[in-house]
């Protein structure tokens, strides 16, 4: 496996870097005030092809791996999460269609995502599901040559943003299978609720959706007529994507939390002399940095896995467990670190520890994570 960091993925890394520090940045008490993703960064963005980074360049893509994808996550999460958050859920809806659609549902819907211009979400949770894909009750009947779709989705991440969305829907035909259907999200019947309060990720915009009577060509079944009732094995495929994602921005994230500890440590002075050169503060520091190297050579293999084509289902589960735990340690001893000045918003590692809980809980709970782990070895 080879990570090592050629000319290109150094460049893509530093200008993910240099954009998340100089662009990002600035925006971010705005973000943390509005609870909106800033609409000023969305077409900076796109002249960087962030959205696109992993996908053909027939399609609008530019053609690099998941390698590199990741490493533009880790840098956008390093500074903000919640950027890395929106630009890894529009990749789960892109992923969808560039892995199961049909060749005129590529043309068709992945210029827009892949561009920036069209928002993709990825819609499977419903107030009962959960993790159990048998607990969905939005539904998908065919008129003719249109899909009729009536239902509720919650906790939908990018929904009021403009742009397309993938549904997983109970087929009615299919004897309750899930179908996967591509939905514009200027549809009539396409109805975003207000905005979910959240404890953190304040700048990734969350809404619950209602679907009345939402009317779509039946040419938008992903994959086709093939494609349906096969709504459980898209699920899954591009969920695995989706915790490589998350781990990606764990590790900015355990990254940025060993940073501002390392900062803080060499200024905060006790005793006539800095925190750093108390052993309690280097053995933390030590773990941190130990953590945030093996986070990041773990989602790196996951992400050549990926790349090369292999099924990340039990990998990016495993990946996900322990980067995700790393964060939460990093950013737990970070606050330690900074004492009772890491638990006011005078300092960054307040909003990392808030920001870092979600990474244990969206796109599976870590306690799912451990059983898809345990399976491959115990079946």
């Amino acid at each position: 496996m080879e990570f090592s960091y050629s000319e290109q993925r150094q460049m893509i890394k530093e200008t993910a870097r240099e954009f998340a520090e100089k662009e990002i940045s600035p925006l971010i008490t705005k973000m943390e005030k509005e609870k909106r993703t800033a609409s000023d960064l969305i077409p900076k963005m796109k002249e960087l092809g962030f959205y696109g980074i992993q996908y053909p360049e027939e399609y609008g893509g530019v053609g690099c791996t998941y390698l590199e994808y990741v490493m533009v996550l880790e840098e956008l999460s390093r500074v903000y999460c919640s950027i890395g958050g929106h630009i890894s859920v529009n990749s789960l809806c892109a992923g969808t269609i560039n892995d199961f659609g049909t060749e005129e549902q590529k043309k068709t819907f992945l210029p827009g995502l892949l561009a920036g211009d069209a928002i993709g979400s990825f819609a499977f949770t419903e107030p009962d599901t959960g993790s159990d894909a048998r607990a969905i009750r939005t539904t998908a009947k065919r008129d003719g040559d249109d899909w009729v779709i009536n239902g509720e989705k919650i906790f939908i991440t990018n929904s009021p943003l403009p742009g397309t969305i993938v549904l997983f829907c109970k087929d009615v035909e299919m004897e309750d299978k899930i179908t996967c259907i591509i939905v514009p999200k200027n549809t009539p019947g396409y109805i975003p609720q207000k905005h979910i309060s959240k404890m953190g990720m304040h700048g990734l915009e969350v809404a619950d959706i209602v679907l009345e009577n939402v009317r779509v060509p039946y040419e938008n079944t992903v994959g086709g007529e093939a494609g349906r009732g096969q709504g459980f094995k898209v699920l899954t495929t591009e969920i695995s994507v989706g915790k490589l994602g998350i781990s990606a921005q764990c590790v900015g994230m355990t990254q940025a939390a060993l940073d501002e500890s390392i900062s803080y440590a060499k200024h905060r002075e006790q005793q006539g002399k800095p925190i750093a050169k108390f052993q309690t503060i280097q053995w933390m520091i030590g773990e941190m940095s130990a953590e945030v190297d093996a986070a990041r050579y773990l989602t790196y293999a996951t992400a050549y896995s990926k790349s090369n084509g292999k099924n990340i289902m039990f990998d990016s589960a495993k990946t996900r467990l322990f980067v995700s735990q790393a964060a939460h340690r990093a950013a737990s001893s970070a606050m330690q670190i900074h004492g009772a000045f890491g638990y006011t918003t005078e300092y960054n590692v307040e909003r990392i520890f808030r920001d870092m809980k979600l990474a244990e809980i969206y796109e599976g709970v870590n306690e799912i994570q451990r059983v898809i782990a345990a399976a491959e070895l115990l079946r």
